[in-house]
């Protein structure tokens, strides 16, 4: 079987298509209501396209829901403030009620 010789620090490339959210562009609120997440597709490890994932605000729950599960275990902070009654929302900030103190 060929082996291949890596230089010290590089990192293999992955084989196959690839989907990256773009770090400078945020997902956001389309004028119909959808959620557009703009997603880098590579292939091999080459940039294909600029493309965005669109989905239903209830798809995009059902994502953050999951998301947030895979990365808090036990819940974090995060999920008690994304599970906690919404007092106002607005560009960039959710007011919650006062979580109460557990004794």
């Amino acid at each position: 079987m060929p082996t291949t010789h890596m230089n010290p620090g590089e990192q293999p490339v992955a084989k196959g298509w690839r989907m990256d959210p773009i770090p400078s562009r945020p997902a956001y609120k389309d004028e119909d209501g959808n959620i557009r997440i703009p997603i880098w597709l590579t292939k091999n490890g080459r940039h294909a396209a600029d493309t965005e994932i669109v989905l239903l605000p209830s798809e995009a729950e059902l994502l953050n829901e999951r998301l947030t599960n895979a990365i808090g275990d036990p819940p974090s902070n995060l999920q008690a403030l994304h599970h906690a009654q919404v007092i106002a929302r607005g560009h960039g900030v959710t007011v919650v009620s006062k979580l109460p103190h557990s004794t």
